[in-house]
């Protein structure tokens, strides 16, 4: 055989070497991260079980650093959140399991885990006037979840590092999403992007339609947190997470501009 014969045939071995690595590694990881339920979207995305059992994990963290309330504000954010729901179709309810919690701290926040638990502090609690800015926090919240905006971010970071574990021959996939270290930390710090804060928007204004609030609580929750930016002198931690954008003011204004109807009940006072 010449050498370059075998060169060729040397190389043609290598070839068919990183392929049935990379085969075997594809393979294994498709193994790895198979769902063991209903279908999703595709096998780097975690589940439904998935979501819930990671934002469960995580609700328990932030229940253990912080002092969660049980009084008549946590009744009535439940309650907000309750209502909310039960104008949601089962369809658009989903399989999630909703528990809704008030954090004693004077924070102005709000977020909402994988799975269904929501968050809502008492530093952004206290500054709202209506229960209709209520349910627009909660109906923006709920949103992420029902749209799985988390599950979607993470499957498309997990593509992006198996494709460079790929690149450098890595033959092994990492680590599951069922022991993910430091999950509540990579949970609370999300960053979602605009075109999911501006559906959290429309479709939780939809939603606090549906369930008979008056849609410029949501305007109205742009205004406190504002004043809240403004009377703080620093941006207020659910700013960090929602960036309020004069887009997202302006979307909103005009989709309440194009309703159907006009007539809605006064805001709620929330006493």
């Amino acid at each position: 055989m010449s050498g370059c014969s075998m060169i060729t045939h040397h190389r043609d071995r290598l070839s068919q070497r990183s392929r049935w690595l990379l085969s075997l590694w594809l393979a294994g990881l498709a193994l790895f991260l198979a769902p063991a339920g209903p279908a999703r979207a595709d096998m780097f995305t975690p589940s439904v079980q998935d979501q819930i059992k990671l934002g469960n994990q995580a609700a328990a963290d932030v229940m253990r650093k912080y002092r969660v309330l049980n009084d008549n504000r946590s009744r009535r954010v439940e309650d907000a959140g309750q209502r909310l729901l039960d104008a949601l179709s089962p369809k658009e309810r989903g399989p999630w399991e909703y528990r809704f919690h008030l954090i004693d701290s004077k924070e102005i926040n709000a977020f909402a885990l994988p799975g269904g638990n929501v968050f809502m502090f008492t530093g952004l609690y206290d500054r709202m006037r209506s229960e209709d800015e209520l349910a627009g926090v909660m109906g923006h919240e709920l949103t992420h979840v029902r749209e799985q905006h988390w599950a979607h971010m993470a499957g498309a970071q997990a593509k992006r590092q198996a494709g460079l574990a790929v690149v450098l021959g890595l033959a092994h996939a990492g680590g599951a999403w069922q022991s993910l270290a430091g999950i509540t930390d990579t949970l609370l710090s999300l960053r979602y992007s605009r075109k999911d804060e501006d559906q959290a928007d429309e479709l939780g204004l939809r939603n606090m339609i549906a369930a008979g609030y008056n849609p410029q609580g949501m305007l109205d929750l742009f205004h406190t947190l504002e004043e809240a930016a403004g009377s703080s002198g620093g941006t207020p931690a659910f700013l960090a997470d929602h960036p309020l954008t004069k887009t997202r003011i302006q979307h909103t204004q005009e989709r309440i501009n194009r309703l159907p109807s006009r007539e809605f009940r006064p805001e709620t006072p929330l006493r």
